[in-house]
């Protein structure tokens, strides 16, 4: 879905017509046989650029297609086949889930028990524990409200750190909002769960998990850390398509991102879930464990009939004729995805050694193929009340930042909601309202959406977090201020070189001097460096340089300091005035430092002025 930054909705509301219904691009036509998509996913991988990978391909719940592609070592030149490891990342999660699941169903555990109760040691702070107590399902469905881990905690590593000590170096932990009620990705929560399995079995995570799921299931390629019997199958990762070599870190979280396995040897997941649980005639979880795993249940969403959502270390994918299960995974230059159709046994698993997007290409050829015969959904519109079409339409905002300090970009990261034809466009996709405040866009195999009316106000509810509706002064005054942003920045780079001239032909100090024009562009300067340096940090994606410090970092560190310091220096030369500089140049100043002091107020809010990004 389309998010809208909000310094560009001035331009799109000027510039962008409404993209009509009948104007969507067509689906793709799907491969007609399994040779052809055998060259199709050759080709989106060669595409991508994608070194190595491997895939496996399901459907009338049997393995049709099982292939390498490429090579798992660039220098090597090392074909990928079936026997290669790759490292599976956050699919970890779902084995977790289903480990805790088993122990339920032994009476061993609740969905239900309090983590206070199942870990009184582990450092804990949650504002409504006395009405909203933070449960073992909160830990699995991500509606704790924990921050997900700082940079710097995602480069702990150790493969013989006990998950009793990990879970120490993981916090302490704070929900940010009541459990139970927004589901907000946090890698921290499987990693307590997989301690609680410990607790609760007797045995080590990789122990209990060998001995009853991944071991009888068949895994046999499945490890927990790069142990001899995988490091030699084990495929080399890159950090881009220059083969630049990624490090293996060894995670101490391992029940949230640890396991290593082939393509094929994963495959056994899905298929046990297509059998309700059963795979091969040995019943690992009953069907009713299974479904509670595949549906959202602790999120104000889900209250309200939203349950196709993140379950229990299983996300739900709308785009196509049917609604996938599964997860994604990424870590070390690895990418990876296991989804499965529900009811119709067919799923795919597909694992590559360089994290590219476009490795989803290749799934995307695989999910159209596998759908190839079945029928477009239909859903049948139910009117919407008047006044939801009349208070749903605005701006959402996120309320779910993955990590707080975060909030300061997705803050100015908006979704557009508005009414057309008696229903709703969100973000510029036309909507059919199924009822109760449920959506489904086109090309969404069910409501994909649900907005609803909360004690906090209106929220906008889908598969991975929530947003709420901004109030129209919030709105107005935000795109006011990047307006003005915008103009400032461009009239001072408009008229520096006529400064840059006078300054050389020495008639500045005629016309005012050149502080009054300095300052306030060192301070426009600054900000605007402050915002391209973070933007850069954060999209290059490199854990080792966020968190550890680095120069771009002690950069940023500096940048958040300067700004508000110059944006008060540039009130007070403003204040000051120059009796020779004409009127432009003074409310050019004042202009510059109350653009620049109100960005820096907005940095200071969201605990950025002197933020140590790796800290």
């Amino acid at each position: 879905m389309k998010i809208i930054p909000a310094v560009i909705l001035l331009l799109l509301a000027l510039f962008a017509p409404a993209r009509a219904a009948d104007e969507a691009k067509p689906r793709k036509k799907p491969a007609a046989t399994i040779a052809e998509l055998d060259v199709r996913i050759a080709k989106a991988l060669a595409d991508a650029r994608i070194p190595g990978a491997s895939i496996a391909v399901i459907e009338n719940n049997t393995i049709v297609l099982a292939k390498g592609y490429g090579v798992s070592d660039l220098k090597a030149s090392t074909p990928v086949t079936t026997e290669t490891v790759f490292r599976a990342g956050s699919i970890s999660k779902s084995l977790t889930s289903i480990g805790i699941m088993m122990l339920v169903e032994e009476g061993k555990l609740s969905l239900d028990d309090k983590l206070s109760d199942l870990m009184p040691e582990l450092r804990v702070e949650n504002p409504w524990e006395a009405t909203n107590p933070i449960r073992l399902v909160h830990l699995l469905e991500h509606t704790t409200g924990f921050d997900d881990f700082d940079f710097k905690k995602y480069l702990i590593e150790g493969s013989d750190v006990p998950l009793s000590r990990a879970t120490e170096l993981y916090g302490p932990y704070k929900s940010r909002w009541k459990p139970g009620t927004r589901m907000s990705y946090c890698n921290a929560g499987p990693v307590i769960a997989g301690r609680i399995i410990e607790k609760a079995s007797g045995q080590t995570f990789e122990a209990f998990m060998t001995s009853r799921l991944t071991g009888p299931l068949g895994m046999q390629s499945a490890a927990w850390t790069r142990t001899p019997a995988i490091a030699t199958r084990l495929a080399k990762s890159y950090r881009d398509e220059n083969g630049t070599e990624a490090r293996f870190v060894e995670l101490v979280g391992r029940p949230s991102g640890g396991l290593s396995v082939t393509a094929r040897d994963l495959a056994r997941l899905p298929l046990m879930l297509l059998g309700h649980g059963t795979l091969d005639g040995r019943t690992y979880l009953t069907s009713a464990s299974v479904d509670r795993i595949e549906r959202t249940g602790t999120t104000r969403g889900a209250d309200a009939g939203f349950t196709q959502g993140y379950g229990l270390g299983n996300m739900a994918s709308y785009a196509g004729k049917v609604v996938f299960r599964g997860h994604d995974g990424v870590v070390d230059g690895f990418r990876a995805k296991y989804a499965y159709a529900p009811g119709h046994g067919m799923g795919f698993v597909i694992m590559g050694n360089l994290a590219k997007p476009e490795l989803f290409d290749a799934a995307n050829e695989i999910r159209l193929y596998l759908e190839r015969n079945l029928k477009e959904p239909v859903p049948t519109p139910r009117p919407l009340a008047a006044q939801d079409l009349a208070d749903f339409p605005g701006f959402y905002g996120s309320i779910t930042p993955r990590q707080e300090k975060l909030a300061v970009l997705t803050s100015l990261v908006w979704r557009q909601v508005q009414a057309r034809d008696a229903t709703l466009a969100i973000a510029g996709e036309p909507t059919v309202h199924v009822g109760n405040g449920l959506f489904q866009t086109k090309g969404a195999a069910v409501p994909d959406f649900l907005i609803t009316r909360t004690g906090d106000g209106i929220e906008l509810y889908q598969g991975l977090g929530a947003e709420r509706r901004l109030p129209d002064w919030q709105v107005a005054a935000t795109i006011a201020f990047l307006v003005a942003f915008v103009t400032v920045l461009l009239v001072d780079l408009v008229f520096m070189p006529f400064w840059l001239w006078g300054i050389l032909t020495g008639r500045l100090a005629q016309r005012g001097g050149l502080s009054i024009r300095l300052v306030p562009a060192l301070a426009m300067l600054t900000l605007v460096t402050c915002a391209v340096t973070l933007q850069l940090l954060l999209g290059l994606g490199d854990i080792e340089l966020l968190g550890k410090p680095s120069t771009g970092g002690w950069l940023l560190y500096s940048l958040t300091l300067a700004t508000p310091v110059l944006g008060a220096a540039t009130l007070v030369r403003a204040a000051m005035g120059a009796t020779a500089a004409n009127l432009f140049v003074r409310l050019l100043a004042w202009a510059n430092g109350l653009v620049v002091i109100t960005a820096a107020g907005h940095l200071w809010a969201y605990g950025w002025i002197g933020m140590k990004i790796w800290a």
